[in-house]
């Protein structure tokens, strides 16, 4: 393993990915729905001053786990066990998608560093939620989403319901990972006292279905393709 803050040499040939000081391979799992459980959640209330502008900072936050699955950094050590969760409403007005972004950031306050979840929810979505956050009436949240993050090659074709390992990505640098993006399929809340939530089913294809590798690489180019045009909306959702 490559000692922290050292560069790692990222190299990407055919959808897949190999990093400096790991063994495994990866490609990304854009046939898969991770699936994210989280508690403890709360408005804040704020604005905030920016270039002579001020902006609403209302945002709910929270902590989230993986349901069964896992997250790690290619190339880096450790897993999360936690992540920080800010979900706030997004910018664009009649947007009718809500948009997850994945990362890790170090902090002042944090050196180990920690990993975060953020949801730009549609404005309906979020006022729905704040609404139920605000009347105790949200106190467990689970979701499902489509991401571009990786899971090790030899997890490819796994079982839907089998945990999988994911992983952010590595920066050009080769010094800190990427963020990685999606769009959130399911989103739900539920009062205390409702039980355990169960998570969402998965979309992904059936487990008996095999593929050749050429017809894998077609696959994942589409699918890539796909993913470029879903990011680039994103970030004109974001501006």
């Amino acid at each position: 393993m490559v000692e922290t803050g050292a560069t790692r040499r990222v190299a990407m040939a055919q959808g897949l990915m190999t990093v400096e000081g790991s063994p495994d391979r990866y490609v990304q799992g854009l046939g898969r729905s991770l699936r994210l459980v989280a508690g403890g959640l709360r408005m804040v209330g704020g604005f905030t001053l920016r270039e002579g502008q001020v902006e609403d900072a209302t945002r709910i936050e929270g902590q989230a786990q993986l349901a069964g699955d896992r997250l790690m950094r290619a190339g880096f050590p450790g897993e999360a066990t936690w992540l920080a969760l800010t979900i706030r409403p997004l910018a664009t007005a009649g947007e009718a998608r809500a948009l997850l972004i994945l990362s890790f950031r170090e902090t002042e306050d944090q050196p180990e560093g920690a990993y975060l979840a953020e949801i730009y929810a549609p404005q309906r979505v979020f006022d729905g939620l704040a609404g139920a956050v605000g009347g105790r009436l949200a106190c467990r949240l689970s979701m499902t989403a489509v991401t571009s993050l990786w899971v090790r090659e030899s997890e490819r074709e796994t079982a839907p319901g089998v945990p999988v390992s994911w992983f952010l990505g590595v920066e050009a640098d080769g010094r800190v990972s990427a963020p990685a993006r999606g769009l959130v399929e399911t989103l739900e809340w539920h009062p205390a006292g409702a039980g355990e939530v169960e998570p969402a089913a998965s979309h992904d294809e059936d487990p008996a279905e095999t593929t050749p590798d050429l017809l894998g690489r077609i696959n994942w180019s589409l699918k890539q393709i796909a993913l470029v045009l879903m990011f680039l909306l994103i970030v004109v959702a974001l501006k």
